[in-house]
């Protein structure tokens, strides 16, 4: 280093430690400026390493997360504002180390001038967003799988080898609840679908979690609720297909499975989300009642074969 950036350097050491990063560095007289050259001076003369230690006590990680702008407090702009000067370029390197090897932050940006990568991120919801994944399902597949029970704020650590070999799995998947959202109906309706064999989950993480792709519930509402054109003139009376399971208490699977025996009983509105948009004619709907209500009685053990009713 150069002498003048040295003894700068010292100085600015100096003032960190007696001073704090975040105190007041206003009114130095020249003994105490020379006072805190010598503090810094006896870090400097130990190289790289006893920097490091030094930043590291009197720095850490900062006060707000990765800002480790707010960390150096009143140094940052010492070193900043002269990061472009050849003669700073060695102790700016020495910073950006440091904070690179302390401070997390995605990606690569430049500190001090320097491009660094920060330490890799550690917590949940950070590692989720880098893979792409669900936050909510993947505390759930921790639970049931792992054991590990990992609240969804910003602070909770988890391994991030675990979360790359989980993300595969879970990339763009949807739990039960956000598919039930996806429907527009309960999570007891997507529930009934999987128990009666309509709803297919695409991963099973146990016995009572499972995961969905947006395809295959699109596909679900394609296979069981297509139906041909509406009637003509539009004069047609239709009740919406919840509506009339709860009336009725019959399972929406079950009118569904009954729907595919009657024939012509469903119409699909695709301008609304899911099953909201799936309607029943009242031309129908006695027959498609009746059809599912033999099948519950068909079936006192709750478990359905849509076979049975075609």
């Amino acid at each position: 280093m150069q002498l003048d950036v040295a003894i700068h350097t010292a100085e600015v050491f100096g003032a960190m430690a007696m001073r704090g990063p975040q105190g007041d560095w206003k009114g130095i007289s020249a003994d105490e400026r020379r006072e805190h050259g010598h503090l810094g001076a006896e870090v400097l003369i130990e190289g790289p390493a006893a920097i490091k230690d030094f930043l590291r006590t009197h720095i850490g990680h900062g006060r707000r997360g990765n800002d480790y702008h707010n960390a150096f407090g009143r140094a940052f702009n010492e070193f900043y504002f002269r990061k472009d000067q050849p003669a700073y370029r060695p102790i700016c390197a020495v910073l950006a180390a440091y904070v690179g090897e302390t401070f997390r932050f995605t990606g690569q940006e430049k500190v001090f001038g320097i491009r660094t990568r920060g330490v890799e991120p550690k917590t949940l919801r950070s590692l989720c967003n880098r893979h792409g994944i669900g936050l909510k399902i993947t505390v759930q597949v921790l639970k049931a799988q792992y054991g590990l029970r990992v609240g969804i704020g910003a602070s909770s650590e988890v391994d991030p080898d675990l979360i790359a070999d989980l993300a595969p799995k879970l990339k763009d998947v949807l739990n039960a609840q956000d598919a039930a959202r996806h429907l527009g109906v309960s999570v007891d309706v997507v529930r009934g679908l999987i128990g009666d064999g309509l709803l297919v989950p695409d991963y099973r993480f146990n016995d009572r979690m499972v995961g969905f792709s947006a395809a295959t519930l699109e596909s679900f509402l394609d296979d069981w609720c297509s139906a041909g054109k509406p009637p003509s003139g539009g004069q047609a009376i239709r009740t919406p297909i919840q509506t009339v399971a709860r009336a009725n208490r019959v399972r929406v699977s079950r009118l569904l499975i009954a729907a595919r025996a009657v024939g012509g009983a469903l119409y699909r509105d695709r301008r609304k989300r899911g099953l909201t948009g799936v309607t029943v004619s009242h031309s129908c709907m006695a027959a498609l009642v009746e059809r599912a209500k033999a099948h519950v009685d068909s079936c006192p053990s709750g478990h359905s074969d849509p076979s049975c009713l075609r």
